[in-house]
């Protein structure tokens, strides 16, 4: 912790994150004129103008900078713990007054889900989730006023389609755009019946089964695309998938990038 409290800043949150998950997650809090705060894996809980240092570390798996890589006996929500997530949380939770949007995909939600279990019957009714569907620890109160969206977001009619990493993002602007813009104080029942309705008569997507290559073909694909990725394993898993419609699970990826890394070693 001491050696994040001493690398030098470089610029605003808003200027470092610039992925469209971000981007999404602001037009957002731009369209509600609210706050937009950033849970990072390797900050805590950061307000997105805050100047902070370039870094690369993140809860999901299957990526190089994965912090859950190198934690041997905590696990993610006790790193975040660590950073200060926790405490920064609660004590924005105490300082505010209006609704809370939680909007964060699955490895995010779990690694902050411990922050939430104390939340008083008062704060819950000012939360919404938005994202993380597979967080089985979250507080059973908080899936009361999980927001009900689905892969109808990625159909055909869908105004914002997108990826698995950025659906929690596109999800929560979608709701400020066509359901907070005109019902603000509605309960989180009325919220989810509303989002209902605005989905009402979307299609889910059709299912596409990507294209299965060798590991020598599917490596040779991954070393074009390399450095336009930076290396990055998650997002050249994102080029394969969602460009290129190339399937391939997660482990076996993970095991064709290391060692194509080793082979740039060399």
């Amino acid at each position: 912790m001491a050696k994040v409290a001493t690398v030098e800043t470089v610029a605003p949150a808003k200027d470092i994150y610039c992925g469209r998950s971000f981007v999404e997650a602001k037009k957002a809090a731009d369209s509600a004129q609210a706050e937009l705060h950033i849970v990072s894996a390797g900050l805590g809980l950061i307000h997105n103008q805050q100047d902070i240092p370039s870094y690369n570390l993140t809860v999901s798996k299957g990526s190089q900078d994965c912090i859950l890589d190198k934690l041997q006996d905590h696990g993610d929500a006790d790193w975040w713990a660590a950073l200060g997530g926790h405490k920064t949380m609660n004590d924005l939770f105490d300082r505010s007054s209006g609704l809370i949007i939680i909007a964060l995909p699955s490895p995010y939600l779990r690694m902050v889900a411990p922050a939430l279990q104390g939340v008083s019957d008062a704060l819950c009714e000012r939360i919404r989730i938005v994202g993380g569907r597979d967080v089985p620890d979250l507080n059973p109160r908080l899936e009361g006023v999980r927001l009900p969206y689905d892969d109808r977001l990625d159909g055909p009619q869908s105004t914002l389609p997108g990826t698995r990493s950025d659906f929690a993002s596109r999800a929560v602007r979608h709701f400020v755009e066509n359901v907070l813009a005109t019902e603000p104080l509605a309960t989180a029942k009325d919220h989810a019946e509303l989002v209902e309705i605005a989905l009402a008569g979307w299609d889910r997507p059709s299912s596409k089964l990507g294209k299965r290559m060798s590991d020598r073909d599917l490596k040779s694909i991954v070393r074009d695309h390399w450095s336009r990725a930076d290396g990055r394993s998650t997002k050249l898993l994102r080029i394969l998938r969602d460009e290129l419609n190339i399937a391939c699970e997660q482990k076996r990826f993970a095991r064709l990038t290391a060692e194509i890394r080793e082979e740039r070693a060399l």
